[in-house]
Formats: C-alpha cells, sequence, structure tokens
C-alpha cells in the first residue's frame, strides 16, 4: 500500500510539474511576440496633454490700416514729445546761462557801487584839507601883514618871530595841499574803477537780456509744439 500511494504521488506531481513548465513557456512567447512600449518621458507626456495652439486668423485690411494709423500717430506722438523735451533743455540753458550773467553784472554794479562811495569820500576829505588849507594861507597873510607894521612898531611880536610864523603857516598850508591832492587822486582812481565795473554790468546785463529772450523764444516753442502734437 505504501509503495503504491508513493508512485501516485510522483506521478501527480509530475503533472503538476508539467502543466506550470507549458504554462511559462506559452507566456514567454505571448511576450516575445508583443514589442515592449518604451516609457514616455515627461516632456512628451506634457505635448499630449497641452492643447494645441488655434490658428491665427490674418487681419483685413480695415484692421491693418487701422494698427498702421495708430503706429503713426503714436510714433508723431513720441517724436514731438522729444522735440519738446529738447526745446525745453535749450531754454533751460539759456535761462541759467541768464541769470549768471545776472548774477556778475548785479557783482559789478556792487563793485561799481563802492567805487564811487569811495571816490566821494576821498573828494570830501580833499576838500576838507583844502579848506584847512586856505585857513593856514590867511594865517599867514595875516603874520605878513603884522610883519610889515612891525618894522613901523606897531605890534609887540619881533619880525623874526613873525616871519617864522608865517613860514609855518605857508609849510601847513602846502601840506594841506598836498594831502588835498592826493585824495583827489585817490579819487580819480576810484572813479575810473567805478567805471570800468559799470561797463562791465552793462556788457553783462545785455547777455542777460540777450540769454533771457532765447530762452523765452524756446519755451515759447515748446509750449506751442506740446498744444499742437500732445
Amino acid at each position: 500500500m505504501g509503495a503504491q500511494e508513493d508512485s501516485a504521488r510522483k506521478r501527480e506531481f509530475q503533472k503538476k510539474t508539467d502543466e506550470d513548465i507549458d504554462s511559462f513557456i506559452a507566456r514567454k512567447d505571448f511576450s516575445k511576440s508583443v514589442p515592449a512600449q518604451p516609457a514616455k518621458t515627461p516632456v512628451e507626456a506634457t505635448r499630449e496633454k497641452a492643447p494645441s495652439p488655434p490658428e491665427k486668423k490674418e487681419p483685413s485690411e480695415e484692421e491693418q490700416e487701422e494698427q498702421i494709423k495708430l503706429a503713426r500717430t503714436s510714433r508723431a506722438q513720441l517724436e514731438a514729445y522729444h522735440d519738446v523735451v529738447l526745446l525745453r533743455k535749450k531754454a533751460h540753458a539759456y535761462g541759467h546761462r541768464a541769470a549768471k550773467f545776472y548774477h556778475k553784472h548785479k557783482a559789478n554794479e556792487a563793485k561799481a557801487q563802492k567805487c564811487s562811495a569811495r571816490a566821494v569820500a576821498y573828494r570830501e576829505k580833499a576838500a576838507e584839507r583844502r579848506d584847512k588849507s586856505r585857513n593856514f594861507k590867511d594865517r599867514a597873510k595875516e603874520y605878513e601883514a603884522e610883519l610889515s607894521g612891525a618894522a613901523q612898531g606897531k605890534t609887540e611880536l619881533s619880525p623874526e618871530s613873525l616871519r617864522t610864523k608865517a613860514a609855518t603857516m605857508e609849510r601847513k598850508s602846502a601840506k594841506q595841499e598836498e594831502m588835498a591832492k592826493k585824495f583827489e587822486a585817490r579819487a580819480a582812481v576810484q572813479t575810473a574803477k567805478a567805471s570800468k565795473y559799470r561797463t562791465r554790468a552793462a556788457k553783462f546785463l545785455e547777455q542777460n537780456k540777450l540769454n533771457e529772450s532765447e530762452a523765452r523764444l524756446y519755451a515759447k516753442r515748446a509750449d506751442n509744439l506740446e498744444k499742437a502734437g500732445l
């Protein structure tokens, strides 16, 4: 009995083994007959998912003309704006130069005023010195008159003393006259300087007016162009 059971088990095992081998061979043959599909890359998967772009429509003639008009208008506005900017820049440059010339004009005017004031002061000093010189001359004449009376014994002072006093007054009068001439010379120098500064001031004022005129002209052109084109 035991031998029969062993032989039956062997036959059954052999049968199952043969069936498994046949099944494995059949699956292998089927996999060979059907080619394996390669794995898709992320880019290809995205391309498959992305929808196709819509077809572009050709614009009509009217639309094209309208686009051309808009482009021309935009270009004209940009060119006008550029011209306005350039005109404003020139107007600002001329205005800046006008301001510089006006500052120089005022500076030279101030220097001329100072020189004129100094000239007046020197002339006043010269006038004072001349007055003193006249006074000394008058006193010298008085001593000379007394000297003629001393010869006749009409004065208590000696002739020598009177001559000394008269000579002293003459010397002082000459000294004051010299100082007066010196102050007049200084006044003349200051007057010449004042005239020179006034000439410069007039020239700078002329340049100021010319540059102001140019600045106003460019500013007006910019305003007109801005009103017409923008």
